[in-house]
């Protein structure tokens, strides 16, 4: 997550005070030291407030202090005050290093000064894969190792995932093929958003069920979806309308191909 801040007119005031400061004088008494720590511990509260304030952007609205302008008040108070009691407690070393700056002494183990700290707009975050982006060719390279049909694999993977290698069921379920965590495990799929690793994954996985069934491609999809201990129950497709509706869905889409 890109977390570069966005440019904040009081900070940069007040970065230009500090600055100001520096410009004039490095010989500090003790009463102007402790001046300037209180005014560098300040600046840093500022700074970790509007690092809240841009966290919560990107989150939804928690509702704890109520809507409207009310909510906006308190929630920035709020903020304001856990960014008091970081700054006070040390934060960010933000507050040493404006000391060392402004006092000439910048031999501190971070080696930063006031440039360092300057903001700068804000960047665009990394996007995450998108259904489109995944290499298409992974799907018969998996298929030929496995000697499935490739379109069955593709078939399973609009059924299972809609082509979302990020995608993530309410059970768990992760990717492209759709893994569970034990299931990918015991496939040595490590990673189970990579496409490449969710596919040769799950077109083993769909091998082995096809062999455990005798080459039925019905029943090897329905163990894909309930696993083989209920088709074996059953020596048949379940009776379960998830199951029922999940393998008529995949054969029409295999048929479509």
């Amino acid at each position: 997550m890109d977390v570069t801040l966005r440019t904040n007119p009081q900070l940069d005031q007040a970065m230009s005070a500090l600055e100001g400061l520096q410009n004039k004088t490095k010989n500090f008494s003790e009463e102007d030291l402790e001046k300037l720590k209180k005014a560098a511990q300040d600046f840093e509260a500022m700074f970790i407030a509007q690092i809240l304030k841009n966290m919560r952007r990107s989150l939804p609205k928690s509702g704890l202090f109520g809507d409207g302008l009310a909510g906006e008040f308190y929630t920035g108070m709020f903020d304001q005050n856990i960014a008091n009691a970081v700054a006070g407690k040390g934060g960010f070393k933000l507050s040493d290093t404006l000391i060392r700056s402004l006092t000439g002494k910048n031999d501190g183990p971070s080696g930063m000064t006031l440039q360092d700290y300057k903001l700068r707009p804000i960047r665009k975050a990394v996007r995450p894969l998108t259904l489109k982006e995944w290499d298409r060719s992974i799907i018969e390279e998996a298929a030929k190792k496995y000697n499935v049909d490739p379109k069955l694999v593709q078939a399973v993977i609009n059924v299972e995932s809609a082509n979302n290698p990020t995608v993530v069921s309410n059970k768990g379920a992760v990717g492209l093929m759709q893994l569970m965590k034990d299931t990918a495990e015991s496939l040595g799929v490590k990673n189970r958003f990579d496409p490449k690793q969710n596919v040769f994954g799950g077109s083993k996985y769909l091998r082995m069920m096809l062999d455990r069934f005798d080459g039925d491609v019905k029943l090897a999809l329905s163990a894909y979806n309930a696993g083989p201990a209920a088709v074996e129950e059953y020596n048949d497709i379940p009776p379960y309308k998830e199951t029922q509706r999940y393998v008529e869905k995949v054969l029409n889409n295999y048929r479509a191909l």
